[in-house]
């Protein structure tokens, strides 16, 4: 990975902005409380942090699932999935640039996208566990959604 591939820290306040927005954005749309938030907790991890398995040329970001476990001594204080959004800073910089994008407005699409995806799985509206066969409808579904909350916020779907 080099340098100019990766968020720089101006670029990483960006997507700090375009997280909150995103949040709101989703989450004013589904009628999310804070507290069902809780129980579909999520990261947004950037490259530099990502592990090899999470980095893809196939995509502007992607959210994976993990199954964790809290425990004190021998019992077990929590226990869920942890949705984790792989932003893919190189792909994400690649499209700003050749489709002359504000940086800021593509971070925002990218974000409510995935936040889309973390509701549908959080809420269980959708299985993490998607057959390959199954996966361009739900993107085709997400992508709608997506669409329309950008929409109805006045912030133009950019694709």
């Amino acid at each position: 990975m080099e340098r100019q591939d990766c968020f720089s820290p101006g670029q990483m306040r960006m997507v700090g902005v375009a997280r909150k927005r995103a949040a709101s954005l989703v989450s004013d749309y589904y009628r999310v409380a804070p507290r069902e938030w809780l129980q579909m907790p999520y990261e947004v991890k950037t490259l530099r942090s990502l592990d090899s398995s999470e980095v893809t040329d196939a995509a502007l970001a992607q959210t994976v699932c993990y199954s964790f476990k809290r425990e004190v001594g021998l019992v077990v204080v929590k226990e869920g999935d942890l949705f984790r959004i792989c932003l893919q800073d190189h792909r994400i910089l690649r499209t700003a640039r050749e489709a002359q994008l504000g940086l800021k407005t593509l971070l925002t699409y990218v974000l409510t996208h995935e936040l889309v995806h973390v509701v549908r799985f959080g809420q269980r509206l959708q299985s993490i566990d998607l057959p390959e066969e199954l996966r361009s409808h739900e993107e085709r579904m997400v992508e709608r959604t997506t669409r329309t909350i950008l929409t109805q916020a006045n912030s133009a779907p950019i694709f």
